[in-house]
């Protein structure tokens, strides 16, 4: 495709329908200027709506829909999506209990909802982002700023996240079933360094090595055969 990112996500979000369950509605919440949205459509071949609180109808692409809506209250009736997908969003919603909340009424079983947030717990933030090196190092150090003067939360500003027990159990307030596939991403994402990965979630090392985390969410369990922390 000729625009850039987001492939390795999108096609990560891809592997992650059972199989039998292939995508058709997807929404994108937090869908900035539409790149991830476009990603999705290209590898799913499904209609995707995306939605943010600003949005460009200039940068349309084809096979998406851009919408300006906030994710506490979407606009759609129940059950109107079989899969959604909210990539580092939820730690800038005031009230993000209530956007899962919302995800959750809008997708129909045996849908699923993807979600990932920086990882609170964090020593070191950004690895792998589209951002230079300099642009990381400058983040990282006013990361710690924050976390030094006692203002490391979403609440007050910072782009902390959440740790992975906190996203759980967010998560599992509206839905039935919550499976990290943090791992899972990460071996997909560093293919050279999936030993590494798989040692440090398995000996707890992932909590603070893991720049970010990531569950799928649902109300119907996924008949997969790569489950929970799989690879």
């Amino acid at each position: 495709m000729s625009f850039d990112s987001f492939d390795i996500e999108a096609r990560f979000f891809c592997e992650l329908s059972p199989p039998g369950r292939a995508a058709k509605r997807v929404l994108v919440v937090g869908c900035g200027d539409g790149t991830e949205a476009a990603h999705i459509a290209h590898q799913t071949g499904a209609l995707v709506v995306g939605l943010d609180l600003d949005v460009d109808a200039s940068k349309r692409r084809p096979g998406v829909h851009l919408l300006r809506a906030d994710a506490r209250a979407l606009p759609f009736r129940d059950g109107t999506f079989d899969s959604l997908y909210c990539y580092h969003v939820l730690e800038h919603v005031p009230g993000p209990d209530r956007a899962v909340s919302e995800a959750h009424r809008v997708v129909q079983p045996p849908g699923f909802a993807f979600f990932g947030t920086p990882n609170r717990a964090r020593l070191v933030g950004y690895i792998g982002g589209r951002a230079t090196t300099i642009e990381k190092l400058r983040w990282n150090l006013a990361d710690w700023g924050k976390r030094l003067t006692g203002r490391w939360s979403n609440e007050r500003g910072a782009h902390a996240g959440f740790e992975a027990g906190e996203l759980a159990r967010m998560l599992g307030g509206s839905f039935r079933y919550v499976r990290d596939v943090s791992l899972r991403y990460y071996a997909r994402k560093y293919p050279g360094l999936t030993g590494m990965w798989s040692f440090a979630f398995r000996t707890g090392l992932g909590q603070f090595l893991a720049p970010s985390v990531y569950f799928v969410a649902e109300d119907v369990p996924s008949s997969s055969a790569v489950d929970r922390q799989g690879v």
